[in-house]
C-alpha cells in the first residue's frame, strides 16, 4: 500500500486575500449543536453551559457546581475522601487503563512534538502527525486514534456503579474531548493550508483541552491503576 501524502498547499501560489481571523475565541464558537463532535452528550450540551477553556486544578466532587447528585456520603474530613455517589472499583479502572492508556499518553507525545515542528514550519512531518487519510483502511496518526479511546477512557474510569446516570465530572471529561478532537480538526486544516498563525493557534487550544481532560480523568488513575497522564507544556 503506498503511504498516505497529504496534499499540502504550494508555497510558490499567493494565497487568496482572506479576511482577518482571531484565532483566539475558539472556547466561544458556535457547536452546532455538537454535530461535529466526537460525542455529542458533553458537559455544554446536557447543560447549556461552557467549563472554561483550561481546568487549572482537579474538580471538587462536592461543589455544586459539578456534583451531579446532591449531598454524598463522603469519608474523611475533606473532599478528598471517598464520595459513596461516584466510587468506581479498580476492578472497573484496571482493564480500562490496560486498554486505553498506552494509546491516549501516545497521542499526547506526538501532539506535544507538534509545537517544535510548527516553530520549524516542517509541514510534511506536522501532516503525518495529525492530518487523517481518506482512505479508511489506513490507520490515523495516534493523536487522532486517541480521540474515541479518551471518550471510551472517560466512560470506564468515572462511571459509578452506584449511580444511573452520567456523572458531571464524566461528561466535563467528555466536553475536553470535544475540543481537543476540534483543535485537531483546526490543526489539519491549518497544516494542510500552510497556515502557521491558525495553527499555531490551533495546537494552544488542543494543549488546553488535553490538559483539562487530564485533570478530571487523572484523579482517578492511581498508582494501583498505572501512571496518571502528564500534562501537554
Amino acid at each position: 500500500m503506498v503511504p498516505f501524502s497529504p496534499a499540502l498547499a504550494d508555497d510558490d501560489e499567493a494565497p487568496p486575500p482572506q479576511p482577518p481571523v482571531v484565532y483566539t475565541k475558539y472556547e466561544t464558537r458556535d457547536r452546532n449543536s455538537n454535530k461535529n463532535a466526537i460525542i455529542r452528550e458533553d458537559y455544554w450540551y446536557t447543560t447549556g453551559v461552557a467549563p472554561p477553556r483550561k481546568l487549572n486544578s482537579p474538580l471538587v466532587l462536592d461543589d455544586p457546581k459539578w456534583n451531579a447528585f446532591g449531598s454524598c456520603t463522603t469519608t474523611g474530613e475533606n473532599a478528598g475522601g471517598t464520595n459513596s455517589c461516584t466510587y468506581i472499583s479498580l476492578k472497573q479502572r484496571q482493564p480500562a487503563y490496560s486498554k486505553y492508556g498506552f494509546t491516549i499518553a501516545q497521542g499526547a507525545r506526538d501532539f506535544q512534538q507538534l509545537k517544535t515542528i510548527l516553530q520549524q514550519q516542517d509541514w510534511k512531518l506536522a501532516a503525518t502527525l495529525v492530518v487523517t487519510s481518506p482512505d479508511t483502511r489506513d490507520l490515523p496518526p495516534p493523536t487522532v486514534d486517541a480521540l474515541l479511546k479518551m471518550v471510551l477512557f472517560a466512560s470506564s474510569m468515572l462511571t459509578s456503579p452506584n449511580f444511573s446516570g452520567p456523572a458531571r465530572e464524566l461528561l466535563v471529561a467528555r466536553f475536553y474531548a470535544n475540543e481537543y478532537k476540534f483543535a485537531l480538526d483546526e490543526l489539519s486544516d491549518a497544516i494542510l493550508a500552510r497556515d502557521l498563525p491558525r495553527a499555531q493557534a490551533a495546537w494552544d487550544f488542543g494543549k488546553d483541552s488535553f490538559n483539562s481532560y487530564a485533570q478530571v480523568v487523572n484523579r482517578q488513575i492511581v498508582p494501583k491503576v498505572g501512571d496518571p497522564f502528564s500534562f501537554i507544556e
